[in-house]
Order: structure tokens, then sequence, then C-alpha cells
């Protein structure tokens, strides 16, 4: 390195010791020895200096290496660096397109089951379209029919009308009296009653089994046709 000299007075090295200041100056000994109030001969900066030997700084070594070999090492350096981060980005990648796959299979899923529900909203709103239009058709046919229903009762007679809301029986009534059966002591017994006799009402030939249920003015009718008739006692004990 032959331009290493003492930048105040031009001394070499060799044997004079060289410093280095902080304000990247190269003084010898003898002038840093000689600086007035700790000043720098160059600049007049405050000095600070490290002796230019094999012990100095390495950040502050590289200021005396050769250029040339700096560049060489730096570009290996930033081979080794971009060389490095190739790597680590391929495997980067690599990773990122597994997840990438999960993902994209993932979203076939959630697309599938998307679809699927997307039919089903169309399937409903079909079957939602329909039963509008079904309630709509009943709604105009009890409408019609409630027209129809006014139109009628408006022909409708007013008797009849007043007996279809009122309900009224057409048929004669019949007293209570015609309906219940004359009192135990007024009833005949059974043996009173000839034998051979047609039951009209049943078309069938009367027994001497008691038929005290039948109706009173029938019995009646039977009694001034035929008469009293033989006394026939009945094969049932009596009670």
């Amino acid at each position: 390195m032959d331009w290493v000299q003492c930048n105040n007075c031009g001394s070499k090295p060799n044997p004079v010791k060289v410093y280095l200041t902080a304000c990247f100056h190269i003084l010898c000994q003898s002038c840093v020895e000689k600086a007035k109030d700790a000043q720098c001969h160059v600049c007049k900066k405050p000095l600070q200096t490290d002796e230019i030997c094999k012990t100095l700084r390495p950040d502050l070594m590289e200021l005396f290496k050769d250029p040339r070999q700096l560049a060489t090492d730096l570009v290996n350096e930033l081979k080794q660096i971009a060389t490095f981060q190739a790597k680590q980005r391929e495997i980067y990648m690599k990773f990122k397109n597994i997840e990438i796959k999960k993902e994209s299979e993932k979203f076939k899923v959630m697309r599938t089951k998307q679809l699927k529900m997307e039919q089903e909203v169309e399937k409903r709103k079909k079957a939602f379209g329909e039963n509008n239009a079904m309630l709509k058709a009943a709604k105009e046919e009890k409408k019609r029919l409630t027209l129809r229903l006014t139109q009628l009762r408006s022909e409708m007679p007013t008797p009849q009308l007043q007996a279809v809301h009122s309900k009224t029986r057409t048929e004669p009534l019949v007293s209570k009296s015609a309906r219940i059966a004359p009192p135990l002591a007024n009833r005949r017994r059974s043996h009173e009653f000839p034998l051979n006799i047609l039951d009209q009402s049943t078309s069938k030939i009367a027994t001497s089994t008691p038929i005290c249920n039948i109706d009173h003015n029938r019995r009646d009718y039977m009694t001034r046709m035929f008469g009293n008739g033989l006394e026939h006692p009945s094969p049932i004990p009596r009670q």
C-alpha cells in the first residue's frame, strides 16, 4: 500500500508509526504528538486515533483492502446470500403450493355445497310459487262460491229461507202423552191375550211371551177386534 502516508507531513509508515483518526485522516506519530488542543491537523476536528497495524478493528481494516479483492469477496458473499435465499424461497413455495392445493379442495367442496343450496332454493321458490298460485285460485273459488251463495239466498223465497236458517221441523209434532206407554197398572197381563193372533206390526204369529211393550192404542184395537178371548197361562213363570 504505497499510498499510505501522513496527511500532514508525508512521512511513510516504516519505520514511523501511523494512526487513523476518527475523521478518516492518516497522521504519523510525530504529528499526533504535536497536535494542538487535541485537534486534527487537516480538518481541526477532535482528535481520536487508532494505530494502523494488524490489531486494527475489522471495520477499519476494510479501508485498507484491495478494492478488487473486496469486490470479489463481496460478489462471493452476494452469491452465497442469493443462493441461500433462493433455497429458502423454494422451500417456502413448496409449502405454499401444498397449502394452496388444500384451500382449492376446500373451495371446491364449498362451491359444490353452494350449488346444491342454490338448486334447493330454486326448487323451494318454484314450490312456493305453485303454492301461491293454488292459494290464489282457492281464494278466487271461495269468492265465487260466496257470491253464488249470496245470489241463491236472494233468490230463495222468504218462508223457505227462514226454515233453512231456523232449521224448523216440517213433520207434525207428537205430544209426549202419545209417546209415553200407559201406566203399569193399566197394562194387561200376557195370558189375557188370545193365542194365534197375527201381529200386524211385525207380520209374525204372536206367542204367549209378554208383549207389554207394544203400543197401548194398538193393544186396545186388538181387544176391540178379537175380544178378551180365553185365558191361556203363559209357560213363562210370573215374576
